[in-house]
């Protein structure tokens, strides 16, 4: 905070000094009624990470949130106030680069975002910067407990030491069950291998099927991760997942860590997974590869197999053992190729709308296994930027995440994004839009301990509780207070700006009349809207007051 304020000021500094001096000997302030305005534009690669629920009927917003920063990059990363406070404002995380920093497609920063919170299960969200300019937005669903996403299921129960199971049901939109027993005898020990002194040990498992959307989009860190362990040489890959679950236990008070004797597993698999390695369906016999995840690095681990069997119903099951507790996976995993020559692979967009509308991602496929997905801006001409995983098979899907189940709008044709050379082409059938109309953002914070204005370099987030799932969503990074975006025309809309870990929050109706910013709780925007006819805008100027200033 301290350096954050001292880099702004001190050319300022500097300039008033020497006005003192001048002004000395005649005993005049020349700083008296004099209200300065800077900007704050002095970090690198702003990224918002917004957690939402991960079920598409929920209209929760997920709060209450704890964050810890890892990996190797974690050195250059900063809270936007230029410090190291990572604090959830509501359910967004806003974070910078060190002005130091210089990433590159070459050398890129990367690091771990790690969330928890109560209701919900703890998961990690990997962030790569390849640039120290263009702003980054990433959603990370989170899985509530008591309601989770299509495709989950959960179950809790106490099990005693001398042995018991805990089965996780079918149900949700997923055929499959799981479940997890513990061997006579079994002794639970904590994070330092110590031995817990307990009987019994309470225990929560949540199985995640693999043929369901909502299911894949919690799987933590994505399925092209950057941190693999393979026999204790870290490398990157792609995964396809048969299925995952999550494992947390409690005993005498302290978490469960590992234990004297290995948990065996059981993991129900779809009837139409087919084996990436031969496009067969799965078989008795067959083994699938197993890795843990540690959560808090991103960090996944190869362990063992999974043997495949028929249960007692004729399902297909896949059985491993664990010796200790995280998420574990039964994935294939595909050992990265040749760096391409970019990055990025860029996806061009012919389709039947002019401006951008929200609630639309597209997510790269390999096969029929999601990899990674992105906000889309699906407005005709616009170019969007897929992450390269180096495979020959690739494909892009866009969906229609405004209403449950998503749709798909379109897709691109097969490519190599090594081969590429110029941008991917995918057409789009879009639905006829609201009447939009374009918005100008001009914002200002005040400062309440001294006469200075800040025009804030942060991020502007829009909430329309009228729509559903994905379309509630509008975010756009602020450049010295300034950002321009396209909202639903006579829609209300709360807006949040958000500022070293706080949030300023007001409701506006964007319109050909013009109104009155309606401040929302104590940390509140003023403001208003007014219309220009001739350019058949709104302009939104708004204010708030912070006590940061120091």
């Amino acid at each position: 905070m301290k350096n954050f304020f001292t880099s702004i000021f001190r050319p300022i500094i500097y300039i008033f000094l020497g006005l003192s001096l001048v002004f000395a000997c005649q005993k005049i302030n020349p700083l008296d009624g004099v209200e300065l305005t800077v900007n704050t534009d002095i970090y690198k690669s702003p990224v918002l990470i917004q957690f939402v629920d991960g079920s598409s009927t929920s209209t929760k917003i997920p709060e209450g949130l704890s964050v810890t920063i890892s990996g190797p990059g974690k050195d250059f990363v900063l809270d936007d106030f230029g410090g190291k406070d990572f604090t959830v404002a509501g359910n967004i995380l806003t974070l910078v680069l060190n002005k130091t920093a210089n990433p590159t497609e070459t050398n890129p920063i990367v690091f771990t975002v790690a969330v928890s919170g109560a209701g919900y299960l703890s998961t990690s969200k990997t962030i790569t910067i390849v640039d120290g300019t263009t702003p980054q937005s990433h959603v990370v669903s989170l899985v509530g407990l008591s309601a989770p996403p299509l495709g989950v299921t959960a179950a809790s129960q106490n099990i005693s030491l001398t042995g018991g199971t805990i089965q996780i049901p079918t149900g949700n939109g997923k055929n499959e069950s799981a479940s997890l027993s513990i061997a006579p005898g079994t002794q639970v020990k904590d994070a330092a291998g110590n031995v817990i002194n307990a009987t019994s040990v309470s225990t929560q498992v949540v199985h995640f099927g693999s043929a369901q959307m909502e299911s894949l989009l919690s799987f933590p860190g994505g399925f092209t991760p950057q941190n693999v362990n393979r026999n204790g040489t870290i490398t990157e890959g792609a995964f396809v997942t048969a299925g995952f679950v999550a494992i947390d236990m409690q005993a005498g008070g302290k978490e469960v860590k590992s234990f004297s004797k290995p948990i065996e597993v059981k993991v129900g698999i779809n009837d139409d997974f087919v084996d990436p390695n031969t496009n067969l369906k799965l078989k008795e016999g067959d083994v699938i590869p197993t890795w843990s995840y540690e959560n808090t690095t991103g960090e996944w681990k190869e362990e063992g197999v999974a043997t495949v069997s028929k249960d007692a119903n004729g399902k297909l099951v896949a059985t491993f053992t664990a010796s200790h507790l995280s998420y574990w996976n039964l994935d294939y995993f595909y050992q990265l190729g040749p760096k391409c020559n970019s990055y990025y692979t860029q996806i061009k967009v012919n389709s039947n709308v002019s401006t951008y509308m929200s609630g639309y991602y597209g997510y790269l496929y390999a096969g029929n296994q999601i990899l990674n997905g992105y906000n889309f801006d699906v407005t005709n001409g616009a170019i969007s930027y897929i992450i390269n995983p180096r495979r020959a098979d690739m494909k892009v899907k866009v969906f229609d995440m405004t209403k449950a189940p998503a749709k798909v709008v379109g897709e691109t044709a097969l490519f190599n994004p090594c081969n590429v050379t110029t941008a991917v082409p995918i057409n789009l059938t879009l639905p006829a839009p609201p009447p939009p109309i374009n918005v100008d953002i001009d914002f200002t914070a005040k400062c309440s301990n001294k006469d200075v204005n800040i025009k804030p370099s942060t991020w502007l987030y829009l909430y329309d509780p009228t729509a559903s799932w994905y379309g509630r969503y509008i975010y756009s990074y602020m450049t010295s207070g300034k950002t321009s975006l396209t909202v639903k025309e006579g829609t209300e809309y709360f807006i949040y700006a958000y500022s070293a870990g706080k949030y300023y929050s007001g409701r506006a109706t964007f319109s050909k009349s013009s109104s009155n910013i309606i401040t929302s709780g104590g940390t509140g925007l003023t403001g208003t809207t007014t219309y220009n006819a001739s350019t058949g805008k709104v302009k939104l100027v708004a204010t708030y007051t912070t006590n940061d200033c120091k």
